[in-house]
């Protein structure tokens, strides 16, 4: 269960953190490996829903966002994180998506998420990039840290997704 404050940043949290919203008939997550970049978690979790299902869940972190720039969340570990949330422009591959910024300071150690919402039918994919790194840098080198959603790992995925579903429409 997520507790966050104010309520209205819920919708959204909850998809962020989990990777799927009430209502989820289906779920899996996988951790992408980049020979390149060994620093930062990269994972995608998909989720389908019942028809309209995804469309729902996809509007509703829309509008949680739009209504929350920051939260006040506990954490698994029990401690109080104050992050700022923010919507960039949204990814290319889909039938919607979004793209959302989230960061939080703690101990002297910043953290930045960067997480791709992309709906595919009554599919979900829930897209995670974070790094960390101190607070004491200089913003030039914060600056070239920051995660980014590689649009090329993201578009090889949504076809994978395409893919399953027409299969299995197929069948």
């Amino acid at each position: 269960m997520t507790i966050a404050k104010p309520e209205v940043c819920l919708p959204a949290l909850r998809v962020l953190l989990h990777g799927w919203a009430e209502g989820a008939s289906a779920y899996t997550r996988l951790y992408l490996s980049d020979p390149t970049n060994t620093v930062g978690v990269r994972s995608v979790a998909l989720t389908s829903y019942p028809a309209g299902g995804a469309k729902r869940v996809l509007a509703a972190v829309e509008k949680s966002l739009q209504d929350c720039p920051s939260v006040v969340y506990k954490t698994v570990l029990g401690n109080s994180l104050h992050a700022k949330l923010s919507l960039g422009e949204p990814l290319e591959p889909g039938d919607e998506s979004l793209r959302v910024n989230m960061g939080f300071s703690s101990k002297g150690i910043d953290n930045h998420t960067a997480y791709g919402l992309v709906r595919i039918g009554d599919v979900l994919a829930v897209f995670k990039f974070n790094e960390t790194f101190g607070s004491t840098l200089p913003k030039q080198k914060k600056a070239a840290l920051m995660p980014v959603l590689p649009e090329y790992l993201v578009a090889r995925q949504v076809k994978k997704v395409e893919a399953a579903l027409q299969a299995a429409s197929t069948s």
